[in-house]
């Protein structure tokens, strides 16, 4: 215990180099988010020995295709129609379109064609083409194709199948990823103000935490690629799950300064040895949980696992280092915003709600009122600065 403490007051007296050293690494922390390659091929998470997996390897293998997309037509001319398939198949990736011209020449009359070609390939206004791909169903390559496949299409035209679906979730994905991320931080930050003695730390406690997932998605590049979902979950469950720490070091550091007046680094030394004795156990619990996932054949399952074990690391060793240094540069802030709202309360008072009033018989024409209610509700706002 007398050793943490002299770490944590070692944390204390160098926080400054430490801020710089956490700044410094946000370098490589983004060079590495950057690079590392995300996968939103499920398949690949697969076992080998399963069928599935099997058949789409001898796809690609013996018959040099994987995937395939749907691509509908309407209300287009024939020879367009052939056009937009030239155009297709010029596309990187994309083996072959199958359209019924591979069949008949377009010249033909439509009604003419044999009933099971036309079923196939024509419904109303409407045709289908069938673009086959060189790689497997949720590849980049196939998605790739599908994406400039959409390019060259119009507004008539509606590429579909597999594919196409994953190229949606890709694209949904990363448009959605910062929107809830930033709804998170939003939430955390109101009920972070609304419990907090002062305004500033819970800035505080986000810069911490979005430093250790920063350098936790920086890291992932040792690992070559995670999956979408990896992706899309590790901020949010890394922010609630390592919130409890910062909140702990506080309450710590605070209790400290009373027994230590005017000690701050000392004050805080304690505060960081108490607060990584008592989250050492549960985080240990925490990753353990994490790592179960990496038990799983689906190996999704070892992704997330290994990516939030990592986070988890990454939460302690910020909220013992860099949060420390992060309130004790701002201490004196966070003194002077203490008690700008001491509390607001709203308090409801109602006496007598309802009163039982007594009438004489009096009055023979009104005749007798036994009794009435009567309502009297007051309401009390209060709202102290």
């Amino acid at each position: 215990m007398i050793s943490v403490v002299k770490a944590g007051k070692w944390i204390a007296k160098h926080r400054v180099l430490i801020l710089i050293v956490s700044a410094l690494l946000m370098i490589p922390s983004f060079f590495g988010i950057v690079n590392t390659r995300v996968n939103y091929d499920l398949l690949s998470y697969l076992p080998e020995h399963l069928e599935t997996v099997k058949g789409q390897d001898i796809l690609v293998d013996e018959y040099g295709m994987g995937a395939f997309s749907m691509v509908v037509v309407e209300d287009m001319e024939l020879k367009d129609v052939q056009k937009l398939e030239e155009k297709f198949s010029e596309v990187p990736h994309v083996k072959d379109v199958l359209w019924y011209d591979d069949a008949a020449d377009i010249s033909l009359p439509v009604e003419m064609l044999p009933k099971d070609i036309r079923e196939a390939f024509f419904k109303g206004e409407a045709t289908m083409m069938l673009a086959l791909f060189d790689n497997t169903t949720s590849s980049d390559e196939a998605m790739d194709a599908v994406t400039q496949m959409r390019q060259i299409a119009d507004k008539q035209c509606f590429i579909s199948g597999m594919t196409g679906v994953v190229t949606d979730i890709k694209n949904l994905c990363l448009h959605e990823l910062p929107i809830y991320v930033v709804i998170a931080v939003l939430c955390c930050l109101l009920i972070l103000e609304l419990t907090s003695t002062s305004f500033l730390v819970p800035i505080l406690f986000l810069i911490s935490i979005g430093a250790a997932i920063v350098y936790n998605l920086g890291s992932n590049i040792f690992l070559g690629e995670t999956s979408y979902i990896t992706k899309a979950l590790t901020a949010i469950l890394q922010l609630g799950v390592t919130m409890d720490y910062s909140i702990f070091l506080l309450n710590s550091y605070e209790e400290n300064k009373k027994r230590f007046p005017g000690e701050k680094e000392r004050a805080m030394g304690h505060a960081i040895a108490n607060t990584f004795k008592s989250v050492v156990g549960s985080s240990v619990t925490t990753i353990a949980g994490f790592a179960a996932l990496c038990a799983m054949t689906f190996t999704l399952g070892r992704d997330l696992g290994i990516v939030m074990a990592k986070g988890v690391v990454m939460g302690v060793l910020c909220c013992v280092t860099l949060l420390p240094s992060l309130v004790l540069v701002f201490d004196k802030w966070i003194e002077k915003t203490k008690n700008v709202i001491q509390y607001a309360s709203v308090a409801f008072q109602a006496s007598n709600l309802f009163t039982w009033t007594h009438y004489k018989e009096s009055d023979p024409e009104s005749g007798s009122l036994v009794g009435t209610q009567q309502p009297v509700f007051t309401l009390k706002l209060s709202v102290s600065f």
